[in-house]
């Protein structure tokens, strides 16, 4: 959750800085502009090339105006929430026409004492993200018609899609529109998405994967090429009855212990399971670990990894396509969608998964010994409920304890006595041949987060 709602929070206070610091920065100019402006003296701008006839000409020259402007980050944001949701760009406009102001005073002040600039064409190109070049050029013409004080006859005011409410009144709006379109485009493709994993076979996905990250599925580790503690690891989820496993029973799975102290483990495409170390340190029992597997295994039973997969797709795809390379914008505004998109829908899948934990300790075991206890330790370390679990795609682990013994209950599971993970690991040991019968007899401790290859 913390993912979302931290850079939530920066994005937050940026987007706050930059408004403040945007509009203090255009009064700022506004006010130079009407300040120079009004010292200028009056003169006829016109983008014909036709010399009035009611004027005697005495010279003519060319002049021209060139300026670079910033535009702050609060129009850009603003100007591409347009885009997606439609509408006029006033943000843009706005700072275009600030633009056009700005090198018409600065040719003025260069066709100083001329009466007439015919001909003025405007012209830009942006430089970089938010860096505009404007350049304009016109013809000064120097006749009897003397330029007299004042304000300027004309101004470049074409900005005539310029919207005058306020930028935040005109944010919110667009922000809204375009939360509204992103959430309607992915729960419709989050239908679609998970229609298409129900219907891509073991087979097929393997064969897609493969092409994806050929390294972990084409050239699948052999025992030799795992360390000694995911060869255990693999060696009990293979000690469950292949019935047991539901349509998981297809993968070839393998394991990667991760080197993190965050307990954790995932399910990746092709049967590939990733377990944090600080999962193996938490667990005390070989019944423990598994009904951890377990989840996992019940993850790929309901296809949820690859549905993950594909929201994330469609996630990342909306996010750039709005704000293509805004890195914090992408991952924060496209990841806000798709937790309220998902809330219901991942908890659902979490609760779905530790159903195949019950399932698959009773068909190892023939009981359930174990089932809740690493959640009863996350809990604890996570504390009683607060307002943020109501946020979280994860139901709190207290409340899995809850539904794991209510689910026992109601099936009437027998609760046993579980295998210590440490004595687990070393017959694992003695019944490979990486250790013989003779070392524990012997005393020797062999632990499975301590014991090197």
């Amino acid at each position: 959750m913390e993912e979302v709602i931290l850079p939530g929070i920066l994005l937050t206070v940026l987007i706050g800085i930059a408004y403040l610091t945007g509009r203090l920065a255009d009064a700022a100019h506004e006010r130079a502009l009407k300040r120079d402006e009004a010292l200028l003296p009056q003169q006829v701008l016109d983008s014909g090339s036709n010399i009035p006839g009611d004027i005697t000409l005495y010279d003519s020259a060319l002049v021209t105006g060139k300026v670079v402007i910033a535009e702050d980050r609060f129009r850009n944001l603003l100007a591409r929430l347009r885009i997606f949701v439609g509408g006029r760009l006033s943000a843009h406009e706005a700072s275009v026409t600030r633009a056009k102001r700005e090198v018409l005073l600065r040719m003025r002040t260069n066709a100083k004492g001329a009466s007439h600039i015919i001909g003025v064409r405007f012209e830009s190109a942006q430089l970089r993200r938010g860096m505009i070049e404007m350049v304009v050029s016109g013809t000064a013409l120097y006749t009897d018609h003397r330029p007299s004080g004042g304000a300027p006859a004309a101004l470049p005011d074409e900005g005539v899609n310029i919207s005058h409410r306020n930028l935040l009144v005109e944010f919110l709006s667009a922000s809204t529109a375009f939360l509204l379109i992103c959430w309607v485009i992915y729960a419709a493709s989050g239908m679609m998405v998970e229609w298409a994993s129900h219907e891509i076979s073991v087979e097929d996905e393997i064969a897609i994967w493969s092409q994806l990250e050929p390294e972990l599925i084409n050239g699948h580790r052999t025992a030799d090429e795992r360390s000694l503690a995911e060869n255990y690891l693999v060696d009990l989820i293979n000690s469950v009855p292949k019935e047991a496993l539901g349509p998981a029973a297809a993968y070839d799975f393998d394991v990667i212990i991760v080197p993190d102290e965050t307990p954790n483990a995932a399910a990746l495409p092709g049967g590939l399971m990733l377990v944090h170390s600080g999962m193996i340190d938490l667990v005390e029992s070989e019944n423990e670990l598994l009904s951890i597997l377990g989840h996992e295994i019940g993850h790929y039973n309901g296809r949820d990894h690859l549905e993950g997969l594909g929201r994330e797709v469609v996630g990342v795809a909306l996010s750039a396509m709005m704000f293509q390379a805004d890195a914090v914008l992408t991952t924060w505004v496209a990841g806000w969608p798709k937790m309220l998109s998902d809330l219901d829908y991942s908890r659902s899948q979490e609760l779905d998964a530790d159903k195949w934990s019950l399932k698959i300790l009773m068909a190892k075991y023939g009981h359930v010994g174990e089932v809740a206890t690493t959640f009863e330790k996350l809990g604890q370390m996570q504390g009683g409920h607060s307002v943020m679990d109501y946020l979280a795609t994860h139901p709190h682990p207290q409340d899995r304890v809850d539904r794991l013994y209510k689910m026992a209950r109601e099936q009437n599971l027998p609760m046993g006595q579980p295998i210590e993970l440490q004595e687990s690991f070393e017959n694992f040991l003695v019944r490979t041949g990486e250790i013989p019968a003779s070392a524990l007899e012997e005393g020797r401790k062999f632990s499975l987060t301590t014991t090197k290859d």
